[in-house]
């Protein structure tokens, strides 16, 4: 399935939302207030710009004058925004080791950043060490500190860590060439694993349960953020996940009104400890043995017959997917 570029989808999303109002009054000043509010954003995606220069010169072996030339700007705008950012960065950095020894003075960890930042000025290096606060200032930190002040130090120990990445020399993890999960799947459902993940919007496991007699195989899955970028809670789920999840949910349940021992569920671990908006989990289960047992690799044949059609049967899917094919 073909992506659009974030921002043209974005936009087109919201050109539908505007066009839908049925009100023709309502809907010709809201074209106003949305044009007024796109002329201010033009500034806050300027500032997003220099920063993105900036940190663009943080990658290992970019120089200021190599990234001027692959994004076709002076040396001047990158030396600008890197003025601009660079101080912000290293403030904000020696803030966290501040932070740290306010409720962790005696840590080695604590001893070994307060040496580096006092001589250097490196982002990548002062960023690294930095990072490595994170955990001691977490688990030191007071919990009825407070709560404003909590979240502010926990956004710039990630700024740190997201800093170290950047800079680092780290190679990049591959996606794997089927699909599946980093879990893994067992041999026999990993066609049905690749066939979920192939799925847009969602990602999810297949997983086995052969503890006791009766022996079953299990999908889970969640539905992916709209913006790649960003938190589910921010911008809420992915519309080609929720309609994947809306119709996997229902091929399980024509499955059992036939007769078969699947079923579906959902869950979520408490959100306000974990990613809230990404803690909701979906659930397919469904017997290994049996008269009414479904095998693995019937179930992802189904899903992939039933959403793109067959003969005599019409396409019950949305959009095209990339199905793979079953290995022998």
């Amino acid at each position: 399935m073909n992506q659009e570029p974030a921002s043209s989808e974005l936009l087109e999303r919201l050109v539908r939302s505007v066009a839908a109002i049925p009100d023709p009054i309502e809907r010709a000043r809201e074209c106003v207030a949305v044009g007024e509010e796109l002329r201010t954003v033009h500034g806050r995606l300027a500032q997003v710009r220099r920063q993105a220069i900036y940190e663009a010169t943080l990658r290992p072996g970019a120089t200021g004058r190599s990234v001027a030339e692959e994004l076709g700007v002076s040396a001047k705008t990158v030396s600008l925004a890197s003025s601009e950012f660079r101080r912000r960065d290293v403030d904000l950095l020696h803030d966290l080791v501040g932070a740290t020894e306010s409720v962790a003075p005696d840590s080695p960890e604590l001893l070994h950043a307060k040496a580096v930042i006092a001589s250097s000025t490196n982002v990548g290096v002062l960023s690294h060490v930095v990072a490595e606060l994170d955990s001691i200032w977490i688990l030191a930190a007071p919990p009825d500190g407070d709560s404003d002040s909590w979240e502010t130090l926990y956004r710039g120990f990630k700024r740190a860590q997201y800093l170290s990445k950047l800079a680092s020399i780290e190679p990049s993890t591959p996606p794997k060439p089927d699909g599946s999960s980093e879990f893994g799947a067992p041999p026999r459902l990993q066609w049905l694993s690749e066939v979920l993940n192939a799925m847009p919007g969602i990602g999810g496991w297949a997983s086995m349960d052969t503890r006791d007699d009766d022996h079953r195989w299990e999908l889970w899955w969640s539905i992916e953020s709209a913006d790649a970028n960003l938190q589910v809670g921010d911008v809420g789920p992915s519309p080609e996940g929720w309609l994947v999840s809306e119709w996997l949910v229902w091929l399980a349940r024509d499955y059992r009104i036939a007769g078969r021992g699947i079923d579906s569920s959902v869950t979520a671990p408490p959100p306000m400890i974990n990613e809230p908006g990404a803690m909701l989990t979906f659930f397919i289960t469904a017997s290994l043995e049996g008269p009414d047992s479904v095998d693995p690799d019937e179930f992802a044949r189904s899903i992939i017959e039933v959403w793109d059609g067959r003969p005599g049967s019409p396409r019950t899917g949305y959009f095209d997917i990339d199905w793979p094919g079953k290995h022998s």
